[in-house]
This record gives structure tokens, sequence and C-alpha cells, in this order.
């Protein structure tokens, strides 16, 4: 009969309907989600590790995992999860876009746009962490990468990273070719060089009458050279005799591999802040953690001394500060605030040695550069208050606009201050707006610190060390358009995306797997 075969209209629909069914097709879309979720985690793991050291492997790396969170978002047809701060930041974004579409250069202020949009690196950590071992891996990875940008910082200066010319005869073949006296080469003929003999034996193993192709390094940051110069020009420059000497080659300022002293050194000094906040969290007991802790931290100081940048070091120190009162009892506040007040002291000490300045020093040219900048760009916003000249327009009309900094100086750069750079490039409205997201992050965080000290140490932590990082953000933005480059926003919104994914987790009994 009809009904009796098994390939019946009727048989067919009960089979798909049946439990069996259900639970295999419900299995399946959970494997699904599973991959989903773990590789999201992944990418986020591998953003918290390149962090410090790759601008672009970190960028590419959140974007993967924003493009799977959109994904996933599609197939399970949810909503994003209530995100707190998002008028700010809505009218943050919002603004910018206002300002860039009315700029005299759009074109160049769009390209900028991509990072007022770095505000997505939060919204993918606060969405997709879904429990506080996850921050743990996270903060660990990126605690642990930045001691390894000090180790390569420490190797830089050990090891060195090339061969400094010490000094050269000009007239010389090699002077001609435009070799210069503290220029470093870091490679002759293809061969990597790192001390005076290796120098001196890639040149007389060289072919006779071959031309070498010569790699220099020169100025700081680094601006990478080539030239050309044979065997026989070398030995004509005077190899091997006092009219050409050679020492080992270092960086003048640190600058890691993200190829910028300043930007280098606030990516620790945030990096620094969590460590810092890290450590005093961290229980007694656990004596191993807070060595290791305290190994970073330290390494992190080290290295933003070996940047000689003041901002920074000062960021570093309110930043930990901040941190101390909010996590330390009375006796290790004294002590450890000791301890900030002579790194203060050393680290001035230091750079009045190194770069012959004063902390405050009128005679320094990059003072006087920010002081021009400060004066021209208040000018600016005078004249265009609301929505400001456009993202990088200043550098296309500095001589209509009559930029003295960058006519007296002759170098390309910004207005040196965060909030001045704003209200230039974006007017008074996107300050406002972007002064509206950092007051309610700082309270968000003030009262998240509260809530997390109830149900997780860790999680404590985690929020000071964001309190600390984004108040020494704020505080180095006084004096550098830190909100300008890369690495430093998405460290800033990395953090941000933790707190705001743990004030979610701390709702979830479940989630709260770290004590």
């Amino acid at each position: 009969m009809a009904t009796d075969q098994p390939n019946s209209p009727t048989q067919t629909v009960k089979s798909a309907a049946s439990p069996e069914a259900v639970g295999i097709a419900a299995g399946g879309s959970g494997v699904g989600k599973r991959w989903l979720d773990g590789g999201m985690f992944l990418l986020l793991m591998l953003f918290a590790v390149l962090l410090p050291h790759s601008i672009k492997g970190a960028q590419n790396a959140w974007k993967l995992a924003f493009l799977l969170w959109l994904v996933k978002l599609l197939i399970e047809r949810k909503r994003p999860w209530p995100q707190p701060l998002a008028a700010p930041l809505l009218a943050y974004v919002v603004l910018s876009s206002v300002s860039t579409a009315l700029s005299s250069e759009p074109y160049l202020s769009w390209d900028r746009m991509k990072i007022v949009c770095l505000v997505l690196v939060g919204v993918v950590f606060a969405q997709n962490l879904r429990r506080l071992s996850q921050v743990r891996i996270l903060v660990f990875l990126l605690v642990l990468s930045g001691l390894a940008a000090a180790g390569f910082t420490a190797w830089q200066y050990t090891y060195g990273v090339g061969v400094q010319v010490t000094y050269i005869l000009p007239g010389t073949p090699l002077y001609r070719a435009g070799v210069r006296p503290n220029d470093i080469v870091t490679r002759v003929g293809g061969r990597d060089v790192h001390t005076p003999a290796q120098l001196e034996h890639a040149v007389l193993q060289s072919p006779p009458g071959a031309m070498l192709c010569i790699n220099l390094l020169r100025s700081f940051p680094f601006q990478s050279e080539e030239t050309y110069v044979s065997g026989d020009g070398f030995l004509q420059s005077g190899l091997g005799t006092p009219s050409l000497r050679f020492a080992l080659g270092r960086p003048s300022r640190a600058q890691g591999t993200l190829g910028h002293y300043v930007i280098f050194a606030e990516m620790l000094m945030q990096i620094g802040c969590m460590a810092w906040a890290m450590m005093l969290c961290t229980p007694a007991r656990n004596r191993g953690l807070q060595i290791l802790f305290a190994i970073v931290f330290v390494a992190m100081a080290i290295t933003i001394l070996a940047t000689e940048t003041r901002a920074a070091i000062t960021g570093l120190a309110l930043g930990c500060f901040v941190a101390l009162l909010v996590l330390a009892g009375r006796r290790a506040r004294i002590g450890a605030t000791s301890a900030l007040i002579v790194l203060v002291i050393a680290s001035g000490i230091w750079i009045q040695h190194a770069r012959g300045l004063h902390w405050m020093d009128s005679h320094d040219p990059g003072t006087s550069f920010r002081i021009l900048m400060w004066e021209d760009g208040l000018r600016l916003v005078r004249q265009h208050p609301w929505f400001g000249v456009g993202m990088e327009t200043v550098r296309v009309h500095y001589q209509e606009w009559k930029i003295h900094g960058f006519l007296q100086y002759h170098v390309m750069s910004h207005f040196h201050s965060t909030f001045l750079q704003i209200a230039v490039e974006r007017g008074l409205l996107t300050l406002a707006a972007w002064i509206w997201f950092v007051v309610a992050y700082l309270v968000f965080l003030l009262r998240l610190q509260r809530r997390a000290q109830e149900q997780s140490r860790f999680a404590t932590g985690v929020v000071a060390g964001a309190l600390a990082g984004v108040l020494a953000f704020q505080a180095t933005s006084l004096v550098h358009y830190n909100l300008g480059e890369e690495s430093l926003v998405m460290v800033l919104f990395f953090y941000f995306g933790l707190a705001v994914a743990i004030e979610r987790l701390l709702r979830e009994p479940s989630a709260v797997d770290v004590g």
C-alpha cells in the first residue's frame, strides 16, 4: 500500500520532525557555533599577542574577528548585547563623519575615518567574551607580549641593530655615496652585519669590482636608506684605518617594532598600567604570579625610560598612582607611592642626562614647536568652531592658513594635543562628544570597580588596569595626538571592550569562573 512505502510524503514529514532529526540539526548548528566562537577567540588572542609588535597584524586579527561575529549574528538571528556608552561613541563617530563630509579635502579626511571606526575594536571584545577565564587569557597574552617587546629592545641595545659610522672623511667614495656620521649600516651586499668585523668581512669577501648594496638606518625614528658602493670604494674610504671608524649601532631612542619611540612608549605605558594593577590585585599566596607582573612592570618602566619620552613616564606614574588608590591598603599605598616618586625623579635625571633637557624645558625645540602649533590651533578653532577644517587638511593648506610650526621647522606633524586636534579638525561638537565618552567611561569604570570587588579579585584588577590606562592615555593626550595612532587607539578600546565584557559577565554567575 502507498501508506506503507518508506518514501511517502507523510512518513518523510514525520521523519524530518522526529526527535532524532531535531537533535542532529541542533547538534550541527551547535558545532557550527562552537567553530565560530573558537575562531573568533583565536583571532582575539592573536590580536593581544600582536598589539605591541605589529599594527597591521593586530588590525587584520580584529577585522577578521568582526566579520566572523557578523556571520554568527546572521546565522543565529540574534541581536547584539546592549552596549554601555553607545550614545557618546555613536555621537563621536557621527559628528566625525559630518565633519569629514564638510571637509575641504574629503578624500584625505575619509581616509582618517578608519581610525575613528576603531571604536569597533571595543565592540568586538565586549560582545564575544563569554567567561572571565577568557579575559584572563587575553590579559596574560598582552602582558607577556609586552614583556617580549621590552626584551626585543634590550636585545637591540646589547646585540645592536647594525654598525654605526662614527667617523668618515668627506670626499671619500663612501661619503659621496651618501653615507654620513651616525648612520647605521645593517646590510652589506645582502649580508646582515652587527659588528665592525662582520662589515669588514662582508666587504673583503665580495667579488672584485662588484657594486655592494648598502642598507642604512638614519635619524630617529629610524628611516631606511639604500646606496651602492664598490668594495674598492670602501678600501679607498679608509676601511680598516682610523680614517673610517665603526662602532656597535644602537637606537638613540628605543622604538621597538612600532617604528616610533613615542608610539612605542605609550603602548608600553598602557601595558605597564595593567601589569601594575594585576600585581596589586594578585593574592599573596600566588607569589610567583606577583613576581611575574612585577617583572613586567619594571621591564615596561625601564623600556619607557629608554624611549626618553617624558609624557609616557608621567602617564605611567599617574595611572599607577590611581590604581594604587583604588586597590591597595594604607601601608601598601605608602610604599608604592614612594617607589613611584623615585621612578619619576630618576626619570627626570635620566632624561636630563640623555637628552640634555629638563622636565619642562622652554629651550627644547619640541616644546617650542608645540607652543607654535597650539597657538595656531586655537586660532583655527575660533575661525571654524562647529565642524572644524577637516581631518588631514592642514597638511595641504598649511601655507594658506599660516601654520607657523610647519613653516618654521619644515616638518609635517600635528597639533600635539588630542583635544586640540579634534577641535581643529572636527570642531567643538565632536570634541564635546569625545569628552562625553571619556567622562562617562571613567564613571562607568569606577562603578564597575565597586561591583567587581564583591565578586572577583581578578576582575577588580582588570578594571583597575583599564582605569589606570585610560587616565594615562588622557594625560598624554594633553601634549600628544595619541588618538591619531592606530596601535594606541586599539589598546585603548581593547581595554574598553574588556571592561564592558566584565560588566556583563558579573551579572551571569556561571561566567565568573575566575576568583
